[in-house]
């Protein structure tokens, strides 16, 4: 009788947690934190007055109308440009998430987190630029569709990498 007792009283803590867990877990889908509210892109280009003959592969030519909005900016005024890398991924409402445009490096990294629906029609988040696992940039920026926000990188070979963040859709609140 003692023995059952025993190993009851051993065994009551794991039911128990197992329970809470369980719990947990189903709390967890219903977490309304975990809701897509968005979804953003950032986009890293390369912009030089040099050559672009040895960037490899993965380094292609950037449309005529983006190179036209990228050498109307002072500081982004190159003669040539390239996309190296992109990566979009969704806007929690209440989680930080990350983009790393240079998959599969995680040299530059994005991460944000949404601070709000203004307007119904953008969005304002707190947006952090990482090099090397280093924040190298903290902003609160309110995005709109079709309107990037544009980051003048650090410099790389001969010429400087510029990221564009952009809000590819919005969830209507």
């Amino acid at each position: 009788m003692f023995a059952k007792t025993y190993l009851l009283f051993l065994l009551l803590p794991v039911l128990l947690g197992l329970g809470s867990g369980m719990a947990a877990a189903k709390d967890s889908k219903n977490d309304a934190g975990k809701e897509k509210i968005g979804k953003i892109q950032a986009t890293v280009y390369y912009g030089t007055n040099g050559s672009v003959e040895n960037l490899g592969r993965n380094a292609t030519p950037v449309p005529k109308a983006i190179s036209d909005k990228l050498g109307k900016i002072e500081k982004f005024q190159f003669s040539h440009y390239r996309q190296l890398g992109s990566d979009s991924q969704p806007v929690l409402r209440s989680y930080e998430n990350w983009v790393s445009p240079l998959k599969p490096s995680e040299e530059i990294m994005l991460s944000f987190e949404s601070r709000g629906v203004t307007q119904k029609t953008s969005l304002r988040l707190d947006l952090e630029l990482w090099q090397h696992r280093r924040k190298v940039m903290k902003s609160d920026p309110v995005l709109h569709p079709k309107r990037p926000l544009y980051i003048l990188g650090p410099k790389w070979r001969e010429g400087r990498l510029i990221i564009a963040v952009e809000l590819i859709s919005l969830n209507r609140q």
